[in-house]
Order: structure tokens, then sequence, then C-alpha cells
């Protein structure tokens, strides 16, 4: 099948310019890049893809038995002495307060308040 498609001049030029580099006609950039898009209009879509990772088995390699009292652990942490629980929680309370009117704001957008 022949077919004949008139590009615009910068589309034409970065073709052959692409074409140039690869050592390869225009013609069989053009083709290569058609084949590209029309194989990815049937790939996954990003659920389908999540669901076949999910479906995958775990990998051993990646599994490490418990060891020890996950209480000492947190109890033999690390202390950051920059960290300031009270600054931390006054911004925790904004955090929740702006999620909190987000969700009116988003209700009432949808009607459901």
């Amino acid at each position: 099948m022949s077919l004949t498609i008139i590009l615009p001049d910068p589309l034409a030029e970065q073709l052959q310019r692409k074409a140039e580099t690869s050592h390869h006609s225009v013609e069989e950039i053009a083709l290569e890049i058609l084949q590209n898009a029309l194989e990815w209009e049937g790939a996954l879509t990003l659920e389908e893809v999540v669901d076949k990772i999910k479906r995958l088995p775990p990998n051993p390699a990646n599994i490490r038995p418990a060891q020890g009292s996950f209480a000492d652990a947190l109890r033999n942490s690390p202390h950051d002495p920059k960290f300031d629980l009270d600054e931390w929680e006054q911004n925790w309370a904004l955090f929740e307060a702006e999620l909190k009117a987000t969700a009116i704001a988003n209700d009432i957008r949808e009607g459901r308040r």
C-alpha cells in the first residue's frame, strides 16, 4: 500500500534530522514511528499493569524474617535532636484542617452537600 502524508515543515525537518542522525531514510523512520504508535495503542492500561504486578509471586530474595523485638527497635532508634513534637503536632493539625476543607469543597462542587 502506498500512502502520501503532508507534514508541516517543522515536523518534516525534525523527521529528516532523525533520519540523517540514524543513517536511515525518512520513510524508514516514519514507518518505525507509526509501527511503535500502533503497537502502543494495544498496550495495557494502568489498571491492567497494576493487576499483573499484584499477581506476581513474592521474590524470596526480598523476604527477610523478623529478628528481635519491634518494641526494642523502636526504643533504640536514633534520636533526632532537630525534631520538635509541638511544632510537628501544630503542622499536622494544619494539614488535617486543610484536608477537611478540601473534602468539604469537593463535596460542595460535586453536589453532595
